[in-house]
């Protein structure tokens, strides 16, 4: 009953990791424009000079102010962007990011059977000790 509980448990710390770690996203390495970043669909890292982070879902071009689309705990904001106060501007990698993805449940996935595996068999002469001996 203790080794049931054991694998329960770890089983599922395991799974809450590898959900976890399927959010992440890599970003290009390659910095781009503005005008580069309002034409792509995608998700942008932006670093200010002051070395803040912000993470848009996207950015506009509204009469020459750029402004970028931030998701909070309520909704969607939209906040201005100062081309004077921004370092880096970094567009997500969707490639990368969907093999880092994968990569990371395949490895989870044969993280948790190996301790699934490791669990049932230091349990293993409980239930086949004696079956050998006559």
């Amino acid at each position: 009953m203790r080794y049931t509980n054991l694998k329960n448990k770890t089983v599922c710390f395991l799974l809450v990791i590898v959900l976890n770690l399927q959010s992440c996203a890599v970003y290009k390495k390659a910095p781009v424009t503005l005008d580069q970043a309002v034409v792509t669909n995608r998700k942008i890292l932006i670093i200010k000079t002051d070395n803040a982070k912000l993470k848009l879902i996207n950015i506009e071009q509204i009469d020459g102010n750029y402004y970028g689309y931030i998701k909070t705990k309520r909704k969607i904001e939209k906040i201005p962007l100062i081309e004077s106060d921004l370092k880096t501007i970094r567009v997500l990698d969707r490639t990368t990011t969907t093999i880092g993805n994968v990569a990371i449940v395949v490895g989870s996935l044969g993280i948790v059977l190996l301790v699934v595996a490791a669990i049932e068999l230091s349990n293993w002469d409980t239930y086949w000790g004696d079956w050998g001996t006559y």
